[in-house]
C-alpha cells in the first residue's frame, strides 16, 4: 500500500519473509524534491512477482530509450 502509515491498533502491516516489500519515500525542500522508489524481497519471490517486477523494469527502460519527436506535449514540473 502506498502511504502507509502503521498504528498502533495492532493492524499495521508486518515485513515478511514472504512478500515483497515496497519502500516510497522523498522529501521537499526549498530546492526541490526527491523521491525514491526501491522494491525489495527479503525471502524468495514466487515467479508471478518475478516476471510482474521484470514487465516494470523493462516498461522503465523502453521508456527512458523513447525518443520523442520536437513538439510532443509535456507537463512542465515548474507550474
Amino acid at each position: 500500500m502506498i502511504h502507509y502509515q502503521p498504528s498502533d491498533d495492532g493492524t499495521a502491516k508486518r515485513i515478511t519473509l514472504d512478500e515483497i516489500y515496497l519502500l516510497d519515500t522523498g522529501a521537499q525542500m526549498a530546492e526541490g524534491t526527491t523521491d525514491i522508489t526501491r522494491t525489495v524481497h527479503f525471502g524468495t519471490p514466487t515467479e508471478h512477482e518475478v516476471r510482474a517486477y521484470t514487465r516494470v523494469l523493462q516498461g522503465h527502460v523502453a521508456l527512458a530509450d523513447a525518443v520523442f519527436p520536437a513538439g510532443t506535449p509535456h507537463k512542465d514540473p515548474s507550474r
